[in-house]
């Protein structure tokens, strides 16, 4: 799981890299290239925030809630954070999705709702 609750094994990036499959790679780097910055398959790797740098995928390592957790020593994810849940979070992680449920019961806070 990443810092900011998402499960990484629904990554196609992650499952690229952990299926060690040339073929998704290049159809991901494809998909993901922009005018700006193409990519290729040498750019398709990652083995989750939490795993050595140099195998980070770009988009995840200048991820403003993997550097916040890593400055603050955060070892699970986010939940275990004693601001939590900080403006970063309000502000990028819908409060009725998965990732912030998981976060949540990390913490132990329970969000409330209104239906």
């Amino acid at each position: 799981m990443a810092y900011c609750g998402f499960d990484c094994g629904k990554c196609p990036i992650y499952i690229a890299t952990a299926e060690d499959s040339d073929a998704m790679r290049e159809t991901l780097a494809k998909k993901l290239s922009t005018p700006e910055k193409q990519l290729t398959k040498e750019d398709i790797n990652c083995s989750g925030c939490k795993g050595d740098v140099r195998y980070i995928h770009p988009f995840c390592n200048v991820c403003r809630i993997r550097c916040c957790a890593v400055e603050h020593g955060v070892g699970y994810n986010c939940g275990e954070c004693a601001e939590y849940p900080c403006e970063e979070i309000l502000a990028k992680i819908p409060a009725d999705g998965e990732s912030r449920r998981n976060l949540d019961a990390a913490s132990g806070h329970k969000e409330k709702h209104s239906f």
